[in-house]
């Protein structure tokens, strides 16, 4: 049977964040007038299809016209063909929501949350709705204001090919087509940095005992800060000395793989002591998801006199223990959950580093 329904939708800000959401109604059934766009939205065959309206009395007119126009498809008495030899231009908001549920079914939670706040903060920045009319230098400018606003180079050309990879689905564009490449999002790789033996012991001695457990953790298993904060008591086998990273209902590892990670026993032990709030390893004092490890981090670094303190320096100092310790690096590739060998390597000259010292003070001597 053909759709004959329209539904009324206003894309408003919403706790901080722009998002589409049903209008509110009064008690005559009549749409109440709010702060953000109207638009109404119908389906024909398998596309859904967005129109933006002025306001919501407008709205309410054109659902009426929009299912009136669609009965009357439905019976024969319109003529298809007229309507789709005119082709209708393709605006941002018309089909950002589209794309964005499609993301978030076919992604990991935490890439949709990117994507969705990236795209978001990018329609905002530019405020061009017109697909068509988003060019290249749109792009790169909106990378060089990211990268204005402090972002790191590497987040700015990640931005900016998620943003690139939207307009490619909009525009029914080939892969590796768009108004940017990867290549304009080259940026220079900058060397992994790592704690020192003073920094952390400058470090731990500033930890009470829950954030002692918590960044002894994350340096003696490389787990990553969405991986510490899903951990569960069963992820960890005492038997087995290990910590396994697992799915979760609400939480997807990275490349989709579980694995598991062989950690020594002083890690185990410091976890045996914890006391336990519930089925997460790290808990808050509400038995919820403690999720502020980077800003105690922050905080612990500064009381300790540490610079650049977070969470990620405890990966790659992990990394570049197990390298300079002699773990092959294919060992250290499963334990740090890398899907190819290039991430990996990055920590190897730093963890060579101290032996190519060695080598040209040999040479100089």
């Amino acid at each position: 049977m053909a759709n004959r329904k329209a539904s009324i939708w206003l894309y408003a800000r919403v706790d901080g964040k722009w998002k589409y959401r049903r209008p509110a109604v009064g008690r005559n059934n009549k749409i109440k007038p709010e702060d953000g766009t109207y638009y109404i939205r119908w389906r024909e065959g398998g596309k859904m299809i967005w129109r933006k309206c002025s306001s919501a009395a407008d709205a309410t007119v054109a659902r009426e016209r929009q299912e009136a126009y669609l009965a009357a498809l439905a019976h024969g008495l319109t003529p298809r063909q007229q309507f789709e030899k005119t082709p209708v231009p393709v605006m941002m908001s018309d089909v950002l929501l589209l794309w964005l549920e499609e993301y978030r079914l076919s992604h990991r939670p935490e890439s949709f949350k990117l994507m969705e706040q990236t795209l978001n903060e990018f329609h905002a920045w530019n405020r061009k709705n017109l697909v068509e009319g988003i060019t290249r230098v749109d792009l790169l400018r909106y990378r060089a204001w990211l990268i204005e606003k402090k972002r790191s180079r590497r987040t700015a050309a990640n931005k900016m090919l998620r943003v690139n990879q939207f307009l490619r689905w909009a525009l029914k564009l080939k892969p590796g087509e768009g108004p940017v490449t990867v290549k304009d999002a080259r940026f220079v790789e900058l060397e992994p940095t790592v704690y020192s033996d003073e920094e952390l012991t400058a470090f731990f001695s500033e930890c009470n005992p829950f954030q002692l457990a918590v960044f002894k953790c994350y340096l003696m298993s490389g787990l990553r800060k969405q991986e510490l904060e899903n951990l569960e008591w069963t992820d960890v086998d005492v038997t087995a000395g290990t910590i396994t990273v697992s799915p979760k209902p609400d939480f997807t590892p990275k490349d989709w793989e579980q694995r598991s990670i062989e950690v020594p026993d002083e890690l185990l032990r410091i976890l045996q002591e914890m006391s336990r709030r519930g089925a997460l390893v790290f808990a808050n004092s509400s038995g919820n998801r403690y999720t502020h490890s980077w800003d105690d981090a922050v905080a612990i670094g500064e009381r300790a006199g540490v610079k650049d303190a977070h969470p990620h320096k405890f990966r790659a100092t992990f990394a570049t223990m197990l390298l300079h310790s002699g773990v092959d690096l294919k060992t250290v590739q499963k334990l740090l959950g890398h899907k190819n060998l290039e991430s990996t390597m990055r920590y190897l000259a730093k963890a060579e580093s101290h032996k190519v010292r060695a080598k040209v003070n040999a040479v100089w001597a």
